[in-house]
C-alpha cells in the first residue's frame, strides 16, 4: 500500500508542477490590474491545481502514517528526479554535468536511505 501511495504522491506532485508550468507559460495565472487582483485560470491552472490538491492530501496522509525522516527525503528526491526528466522532454531544458551528478548522487541517497530502512 505505502508504494501505491508513494507512487500516486510522486506523479501527482510531478504532474501537477508540470502543467502548472504549462499554464503560466499560457498567460500569468494571477495578475493586478487597477489595484484588483485577478484570476486568468486556464484548463492548465485548473488542472494543476486540482493534481497539486490531491497529492498535498497524500503528502498529510504518508507523513501521518510513516517516518517523517524516511518518507520526506523519499518523496522529494522522487519528485526531483521525474521533474529533472519532465523538463528535459516537455520543456527541452538542458541536462547539465552538474545536474546529471546530482541525479546519480539522489539516487546513490535513496539507495542508502533505503539500505539503513530494511536494516532497522
Amino acid at each position: 500500500m505505502l508504494k501505491l501511495i508513494l507512487a500516486l504522491y510522486v506523479l501527482a506532485t510531478s504532474f501537477g508542477l508540470i502543467v502548472l508550468k504549462l499554464g503560466a507559460n499560457a498567460d500569468l495565472p494571477i495578475t493586478i490590474a487597477d489595484s484588483k487582483l485577478q484570476l486568468n485560470l486556464n484548463v492548465f491552472s485548473l488542472s494543476g491545481i486540482a493534481l497539486y490538491s490531491l497529492s498535498f492530501i497524500l503528502y498529510i496522509y504518508l507523513i501521518s502514517k510513516y517516518d517523517l525522516g524516511y518518507i520526506i527525503p523519499l518523496v522529494t528526491a522522487l519528485v526531483y528526479i521525474l521533474i529533472f526528466v519532465a523538463s528535459f522532454i516537455i520543456f527541452n531544458e538542458r541536462f547539465t554535468a552538474t545536474k546529471i551528478l546530482a541525479i546519480i548522487l539522489i539516487i546513490a541517497g535513496l539507495i542508502l536511505l533505503n539500505l539503513q530502512k530494511t536494516g532497522t
